[in-house]
């Protein structure tokens, strides 16, 4: 655990100091653009209330990174109210580096590449549902970890005349391949191998604090996928199956917190 928060604060040390250094320096291309300026919907006889105002200009490049890490522990879940004798703990890492290009005012194409590591563990609890169903649960762990890349479109919308305040969607097509072992006791060599591809809707808020500097906030609220799932034991495959899901929900382990340099 500590060694990944040693990991996850150096990298925000580097990004801040790079971040420092772009913010400082003038671009050619964003300081010769009228940043917030308002962009001209196609259709000029339609009256829109909301402004489009320009946040990324054409021939812009992106590049930054999204970063979340969550921490579970029994002291302190509102999730464990209904077990009792509880000592649980359960971490959650994600690391996103994306790169993009602003093929047009306020519209973006991108890649990103993800990965995803999850550990969790119970040495001991009692489940007590109102005296009815009782259950106890002793020394399981459960980690995974993923890699995925996608691609997106993201699309802008610029809230203020100084351009620094915006709106955005993207369009996500990805992939992943996930590992997951879920044991009790010792290490099993048992564990299932999750591929999936989906689509998905991602919203968000972006800022910039600097002139070559924006930091986002997103969370995904929609997402198509087909999932490949095949179980693993003792290297052979024991049991495989076919899915395809589709959700809409704020979930709080989607949310995305980023930081990205424009040039």
């Amino acid at each position: 655990m500590m060694r990944t928060r040693n990991i996850l604060l150096a990298v925000c040390m580097m990004l801040s100091a790079a971040a420092s250094s772009f913010g400082q320096t003038e671009r050619g291309g964003r300081s010769t653009i009228v940043l917030g300026e308002e962009i001209q919907p196609k259709d000029t006889t339609r009256k829109s209330r909301f402004k489009n105002h320009l946040i990324a200009p054409k021939g812009e490049w992106q590049c930054g990174i999204n970063v979340m890490y969550a921490d579970f522990s029994s002291d302190n879940s509102e999730y464990m109210m209904l077990l009792q004798g509880v000592d649980a703990n359960a971490s959650m890492l994600r690391l996103a580096p994306q790169a993009a290009y602003t093929f047009k005012n306020n519209h973006a194409v991108g890649v990103k590449f993800q990965y995803t590591n999850f550990s969790g563990m119970v040495d001991t609890a009692t489940a007590d549902l109102l005296g009815n169903f009782s259950m106890t649960l002793e020394d399981i762990n459960a980690s995974s970890r993923a890699w995925g890349a996608s691609i997106f479109q993201r699309t802008y919308w610029g809230l203020d005349k100084r351009g620094r305040v915006g709106l955005f969607w993207d369009y996500i097509l990805g992939y992943t391949r996930k590992t997951t072992r879920f044991f009790a006791g010792d290490s099993s060599s048992a564990y299932t191998m999750t591929q999936k591809a989906h689509l998905g809707f991602a919203p968000g808020l972006v800022y910039f604090p600097m002139n070559n500097v924006s930091i986002q906030a997103s969370i995904c609220l929609a997402d198509l996928s087909y999932n490949y799932v095949q179980a693993y034991e003792g290297g052979e495959v024991t049991g495989t199956r076919h899915a395809w899901k589709a959700q809409a929900s704020i979930n709080v382990l989607d949310l995305n917190f980023g930081l990205t340099i424009h040039f």
